[in-house]
C-alpha cells in the first residue's frame, strides 16, 4: 500500500532545485539562482484646485509587472535549442538565424518543498553572455514575463510540491545492434535507478537518462523493464519498458 506524504506549508520559498519552461526542464542555472523582478506599477496623482495639500485620487494606470531572469549554463545543444532556438545535430548546437521568441507555462522547484506555478509566459529574446579564462564563464541570459491568461483566471499559484515522478516516452524498441536513446526524466526531487534489465545499461548525467542496448546475439528477444525512484519517497516510481529483438 502507497503510504502518505503529509505537506506542510510553512511559507519559505528558498533555494533552486529545478525549472521548467513550456514543459521542458531548462539546464542547469547559475550560481546565482533566479530573480524575480519587473516594472512597478504607472500611477497618476489627480489633484483639485480647491485641495492643495494631497492629491484627490491616486489613479493606477498599469499594474506591476513580473518577470524572471536568470542564466543557463549547461551549454549542451538541447538546452541550447529551448532557449535560443537553431538546431542540435548530434554533440553540436547550431546557432539560430533569427532570435526566439515563444509562450508557454513555468514551473519552479524550490529546495525548500514549494512549487511556484505560472500559466502563461513570454520568453524574451534571450542571448549568449560572459565570459571564458579564470572562473568566467558563458551561458543564455533569458528573461520570462508573466502575461494573463486567456482565459481570465489567476496567472499563476505558490502551493507545497507533490511529491512525482515521470518518464516520456515510457517504452523503447531497440534494434537488434543495439544503440542508445534517451528518456526524460521529471521529478519533484532526486531519484535512483532500480535493477537495470541484462542487456541494457543506463547513463545518468545531470538528471539526463541514457538507456544503451548492448548487440543482441542471443537466440531470443529481449525485454525488461527499468525503474526510476523518487529518493524522498521510495513508492513513487516511473517506469520504462525495454524491448530488443534477437539477431538470428
Amino acid at each position: 500500500m502507497k503510504r502518505s506524504v503529509t505537506q506542510t506549508n510553512d511559507g519559505y520559498y528558498v533555494l533552486l532545485d529545478a525549472f521548467y519552461f513550456n514543459g521542458k526542464r531548462l539546464g542547469n542555472i547559475s550560481e546565482e539562482g533566479v530573480n524575480w523582478g519587473g516594472d512597478d506599477a504607472q500611477t497618476f496623482e489627480l489633484w483639485a484646485a480647491q485641495i492643495r495639500s494631497n492629491p484627490v485620487l491616486d489613479i493606477e494606470t498599469r499594474a506591476a509587472t513580473n518577470e524572471i531572469t536568470g542564466k543557463m549554463i549547461e551549454m549542451v545543444p538541447s538546452n541550447c535549442v529551448d532557449l535560443m532556438g537553431g538546431k542540435a545535430v548530434g554533440e553540436e548546437w547550431q546557432m539560430p538565424a533569427n532570435s526566439l521568441r515563444a509562450e508557454g507555462d513555468v514551473r519552479i522547484l524550490t529546495g525548500t518543498g514549494k512549487t511556484i506555478k505560472i500559466k502563461r509566459a513570454s520568453l524574451r529574446a534571450s542571448k549568449i553572455r560572459g565570459g571564458l579564462g579564470g572562473e568566467k564563464n558563458i551561458g543564455i541570459e533569458f528573461g520570462l514575463k508573466m502575461l494573463a491568461p486567456k482565459d481570465g483566471s489567476s496567472p499563476g499559484s505558490m502551493l507545497p510540491t507533490e511529491p512525482f515522478i515521470e518518464a516520456e516516452p515510457t517504452a523503447l524498441t531497440f534494434g537488434a545492434d543495439g544503440g542508445s536513446k534517451a528518456v526524460a526524466i521529471e521529478a519533484s526531487g532526486p531519484f535512483s535507478v532500480g535493477v537495470v534489465p541484462e542487456g541494457f545499461s543506463v547513463e545518468l548525467v545531470n538528471g539526463r537518462v541514457t538507456v544503451i542496448a548492448e548487440a543482441n546475439a542471443t537466440g531470443s528477444p529481449r525485454s525488461g523493464r527499468l525503474e526510476f525512484i523518487l529518493e524522498s519517497d521510495v513508492e513513487t516510481k516511473a517506469s520504462v519498458t525495454l524491448s530488443q529483438p534477437n539477431n538470428a
